[in-house]
């Protein structure tokens, strides 16, 4: 699959802005009820990955607080 570079900023900004408020709007113990949020992001990354793109860090600390806090 392939994305053109006006659709890889877009998601690339999205997944910025989304795991940058999620990071800063939520504590730990409430990533549980993230669920949904974080597998919609996961989507898109996915789609970024697959397509050569890089995801940003902040995208990758975020996911890293979720797999700790819903790992147990």
């Amino acid at each position: 699959m392939t994305i053109d570079l006006t659709t890889a900023k877009v998601l690339t900004d999205l997944l910025r802005e989304l795991s940058s408020e999620l990071d800063l709007h939520y504590d730990d113990h409430d990533f549980h009820a993230l669920s949904q949020t974080i597998e919609t992001l996961r989507r898109a990354a996915t789609l970024m990955t697959n397509a050569g793109h890089k995801t940003p860090e902040v995208y990758h600390h975020v996911m890293g607080r979720f797999e700790r806090m819903t790992r147990s």
